[in-house]
């Protein structure tokens, strides 16, 4: 079982997006990408973490928020979708995500 490169969840088979020509796409989920394009092509990457997690916090009462963030920022943005070349610098303009800027591998 792989996981989505856009929001992280776990991917069966009947959980793949599709592709422009309608095969699956290994690479992410049906609900962030179908018919070849992302299904919210403006969603940035601190919106998904905030979404997903309202979400663990939902399905885990006793997880603290602090640590469903941290979770998530460390996991989220080094997926493909938003870290396409994980070996290129940092770039300084770009917004922090949730106040951090830097390598998220390394925050916690």
């Amino acid at each position: 079982m792989g996981f989505c490169n856009s929001c992280g969840r776990p991917m069966g088979r009947n959980d793949y997006g599709t592709n422009e020509d309608g095969s699956p796409n290994m690479d992410y989920c049906k609900d962030c990408f179908q018919n070849g394009e992302f299904t919210e092509p403006d969603i940035t990457v601190n919106e998904m973490i905030i979404r997903h997690a309202k979400r663990m916090l939902k399905r885990n009462p006793d997880l603290r928020e602090e640590e469903a963030t941290g979770i998530l920022c460390n996991f989220l943005p080094n997926l493909k979708r938003w870290n396409p070349n994980p070996d290129d610098e940092i770039d300084e303009d770009e917004e922090p995500i949730m106040g951090y800027r830097g390598n998220t591998r390394d925050m916690f």
